[in-house]
C-alpha cells in the first residue's frame, strides 16, 4: 500500500476542510509532520486507520454502539454544536492486485440522524465508483492485502516501543510480527481449520481409541493454548495498568514532595526561619536566665549593694588607718623630721605629722568593722556594684519582649505550615497516593497469582504436547490406513514442519539484517557481533566479537530500542511487503547520537514512504538538517487555543525557513 492524500473534514481538532500530500519519490521517502502534544497528530493517525477499516480499524466487526461511540469523540466538536452535520474522511492510495497497481479514493463520512450518528461509504477504483456488492469484495480484498494488524505494526508508537522493551514483550512482540508479515498465520489458521474438520463427528465414530484418544489430547491441548494466551492477555493489561497506576502514584507523590502544601523551597525557608528564630530565643532565654540566676537580686537590692560598697571602702580605709597608725611609730615619725631638718626634739612636731598622716585615711567615727571582707571580696561587691549602677533592667526587659515577638512569629510560621498542610489539595493528595498504592498492592497480588497460573498451564500443556507426541510416533510405526483424520493430521504436520522451515529460513536473513541496520545505528561499533532469534521461543540473544553470550540487561534504554527498531526493519525488509512506515515521537528516549543514526539510516531506509509525526523537541533544529535531503513534504500542526482548531502549515516549525517544495 502507499498513501498519496488524506482530506480531513471537521474531523477532531481539524476544523472545516483539510488535505495533507503524503505522496514521497524514491530519492525523498519522507514525509514530517510537526506538532506539539495535543495538536492532533494522535487524531491524523486514528484517521488513517478508521478511513480505511471504519470499525474493523478499532477491533469491532461490526458498526456497533461502542464503534459509533468513538466516532462521535472524534468529530470537530464546533461543527456538530453549529449543526453543520458534514464530517468526512478521503483516502487516496494505490494498491498492487494481481501483479497491477491500482488507484483507489475512499471516502468515509458520518451524519447525525434522529441523535445518532450514520456512516456510509463510497469508493473510487481508478476513477469509477463501486457498488455494494464491488465494495464488499474491495473490503475483503483490502482486509488481505493489508490486514488492520499490520498497519498496526507498521506504527511506531514510541510509548509502545518503551512498553515493549520495559516489560520484556520483545519475544512475543517478534512472534507476533513474524506471523503477520511472512504469512504464517495463514497456515495457522489452516491448521486450526483441518483440527476442526478431523473432529466432525462423522469421522469420530470411524475412528480407533487412539484416534479418540488424539482428538481428546488436541481439544485438551487447544483449551490450555486458549488459557495461556488469555492469561498472557490478561497479565499484559493487568502490567500495563500496573505500569499506569505506578506512574500515577510517582506524579502524585513528587507533586506532593515538590508542594507539599507549599512548594518545597518555601517550607524550607519556613522551616529555616523557624530554626532561626527558636536558636535566637534560646540564646535570649539563657541570658534571661542567667541574668537572672545572677544580677536580678542585685538589681533589686541596689540601694543595699551601694551601701555595702560604702561599708566595705570605710572598712577598708579603717584597716588602712589602724595598720598606718601601728607602723607609724614615734622613732619613724622622728626619722622622718629628720630627714625634713626638723629637730626631733620637738614631741608637738612629731604628733602633728603622724595626726596629719592619719587624717589622709581617717574614716568616719562611725565606721565600725562588719564585713571584714578580703580584697577579692571587695572587688566583687566593687563589680556588683558597677554593674547595677552603669546598667538598667530596660535591656533585659527589651530581651524579654524580644522573645515574646519572636514566639509569636514562630507560632504565625507554624500555623501556615498546619493550615497548608490540612488543605483540602493536601489531603486529596494524601488520600490519592494511598487510593494508588493500595491499586498497586491489588495489582501486584494479581499479577502474581496469573503468573503462577499460567505456571500451571505451560506445565500442564507441556505435559499434553508430550502424550500428543507419543501417539502421534505410534501413528508412523503402525501405518495406519489412510483416511480423512490420518491425512489431516499428515497436513496438519507437514504445515507445522513448513512453518518451522520457512521461520528458521526468515529468521536467518532477519538476523544478518538486523546486525547490519544495528552496527550503522548504534553509536559502539561493532559492539555486537551476531545475533540469534531463537524459532521457538522468538529469544534473542547477543553475542560479542569473541562469540560470547551478551546480556541484554547491559544495553542501555537507548542501545535496547535501536536493538528492536533494527529487528523490526529487518522483519519487514526480509517480508518484502511495500508498507508505509509511520513513526509517532519515536525519537523522545534516545540520545543525540542514536537521534542522529535514526534520522540518517534508518527512516531514510525504510522503503518507499515513512510518515514521521514529531515535536521540535524530538527533532530541532540540529537534527531536523540530517532528515531535510530525504524529506518529500513536511508539515506543521498549528493549534489555535483561542478557536480550539489545528491548521496545517507547509513547514516544519519554520526551521531557518528550509521548508520543501510542495
Amino acid at each position: 500500500m502507499y498513501l498519496k492524500k488524506i482530506h480531513l473534514t471537521n474531523i477532531g481538532p481539524y476544523r472545516g476542510m483539510h488535505t495533507i500530500d503524503l505522496s514521497t519519490s524514491p530519492e525523498k521517502n519522507t514525509v514530517l509532520i510537526g506538532g506539539e502534544n495535543g495538536a492532533g497528530k494522535t487524531t491524523l493517525l486514528n484517521s488513517i486507520k478508521m478511513g480505511l477499516f471504519g470499525s474493523f480499524g478499532f477491533g469491532y466487526k461490526t458498526e456497533n454502539k461502542e464503534y459509533l461511540k468513538k466516532v462521535d469523540s472524534i468529530l470537530n466538536y464546533s461543527a456538530k454544536v453549529n449543526g453543520e452535520n458534514n464530517f468526512r474522511l478521503r483516502l487516496d492510495f494505490d494498491l498492487i492486485d494481481d501483479l497491477t497497481k491500482k488507484e483507489y479514493s475512499l471516502y468515509r463520512a458520518w451524519k447525525y440522524q434522529n441523535k445518532s450518528v450514520k456512516e456510509t461509504l463510497d469508493v473510487l477504483q481508478d476513477g469509477k465508483y463501486l457498488n455494494d456488492y464491488e465494495k464488499e469484495v474491495f473490503q475483503s480484498k483490502l482486509k488481505e492485502i493489508m490486514p488492520p494488524h499490520l498497519l498496526d505494526l507498521c506504527l511506531f508508537d514510541g510509548e509502545e516501543i518503551s512498553r515493549i522493551i520495559n516489560n520484556n514483550l520483545l519475544s512475543s512482540y517478534i512472534e507476533k510480527l513474524t506471523n503477520v508479515l511472512f504469512n504464517l498465520d495463514l497456515f495457522e489458521v489452516m491448521e486450526k481449520d483441518l483440527d476442526i474438520y478431523s473432529q466432525q463427528k462423522e469421522n469420530i465414530s470411524s475412528l480407533n481409541t487412539q484416534e479418540k484418544e488424539l482428538i481428546s489430547l488436541r481439544e485438551v491441548k487447544n483449551n490450555h493454548v486458549s488459557t495461556i494466551s488469555s492469561l498472557n492477555e490478561q497479565l499484559e493489561r493487568l502490567s500495563q495498568t500496573k505500569n499506569e497506576v505506578e506512574e500515577e502514584y510517582s506524579r502524585i507523590k513528587n507533586d506532593f514532595e515538590i508542594h507539599g502544601g507549599l512548594i518545597r523551597d518555601e517550607r524550607e525557608e519556613i522551616h529555616s526561619s523557624i530554626n532561626v528564630l527558636e536558636n535566637e530565643r534560646k540564646q535570649n532565654q539563657e541570658r534571661i536566665k542567667h541574668f537572672v540566676s545572677s544580677m536580678l537580686p542585685f538589681f533589686l537590692a541596689k540601694d543595699l549593694v551601694t551601701d555595702t560598697r560604702e561599708q566595705l571602702i570605710n572598712e577598708e580605709k579603717f584597716q588602712l588607718y589602724s595598720s598606718l597608725d601601728e607602723k607609724l611609730t614615734q622613732d619613724k615619725i622622728r626619722n622622718i623630721l629628720q630627714q625634713l631638718s626638723i629637730s626631733s626634739n620637738n614631741q608637738d612636731a612629731e604628733e602633728i605629722l603622724k595626726n596629719e598622716i592619719l587624717s589622709t585615711v581617717k574614716p568616719s567615727d562611725e565606721t565600725g568593722l562588719i564585713h571584714g571582707a578580703s580584697f577579692s571580696e571587695g572587688n566583687q561587691v566593687e563589680n556588683i556594684y558597677q554593674e547595677v549602677s552603669t546598667q538598667t533592667l530596660d535591656l533585659h526587659v527589651t530581651t524579654i519582649e524580644e522573645n515574646k515577638t519572636k514566639l509569636k512569629e514562630i507560632q504565625n510560621l507554624k500555623g501556615k505550615l498546619k493550615l497548608n498542610d490540612s488543605s483540602s489539595e493536601f489531603s486529596v493528595m494524601v488520600s490519592d497516593m494511598e487510593k494508588y498504592n493500595h491499586q498497586l498492592n491489588q495489582l501486584s497480588q494479581q499479577v502474581d497469582d496469573m503468573e503462577v497460573k499460567l505456571h500451571e498451564e505451560q506445565v500442564q500443556l507441556s505435559k499434553i504436547n508430550n502424550q500428543i507426541e507419543s501417539i502421534e510416533h505410534k501413528f508412523k510405526d503402525q501405518e495406519k490406513s489412510r483416511n480423512s483424520f490420518v491425512e489431516s493430521q499428515k497436513i496438519i504436520s507437514l504445515s507445522q514442519k513448513f512453518r518451522r522451515i520457512q521461520l528458521q529460513k526468515k529468521l536467518q536473513e532477519v538476523q544478518m539484517e538486523a546486525l547490519r541496520m544495528l552496527n550503522k545505528l548504534m553509536r559502539k561499533r561493532n559492539y555486537i557481533a551476531s545475533i540469534k532469534i531463537d524459532p521457538s521461543s522468538f529469544e534473542v540473544y547477543l553475542f560479542d566479537q569473541q562469540n560470547e553470550a551478551m546480556e541484554k540487561s547491559t544495553l542501555s534504554a537507548g542501545e535496547k530500542e535501536i536493538l528492536l527498531l533494527s529487528i523490526i526493519w529487518a522483519i519487514f525488509k526480509c517480508s518484502g511487503r511495500n508498507v508505509p512506515f509511520i513513526f509517532d515521537t519515536l525519537l523522545g528516549r534516545l540520545d543525540r547520537t542514536h537521534k542522529q543514526s535514526i534520522l540518517t539510516y534508518y527512516i531514510p531506509n525504510c522503503g518507499r514512504q515513512a510518515i514521521v509525526l514529531s515535536t521540535d523537541s524530538e527533532i530541532d533544529e540540529g537534527t531536523y538538517s540530517l532528515l531535510h535531503e530525504y524529506t518529500a513534504k513536511e508539515y506543521t500542526l498549528s493549534f489555535d487555543v483561542n478557536k480550539k482548531e489545528t491548521s496545517i502549515l507547509n513547514n516544519y516549525f519554520s526551521f531557518k525557513g528550509q521548508g520543501v517544495n510542495h
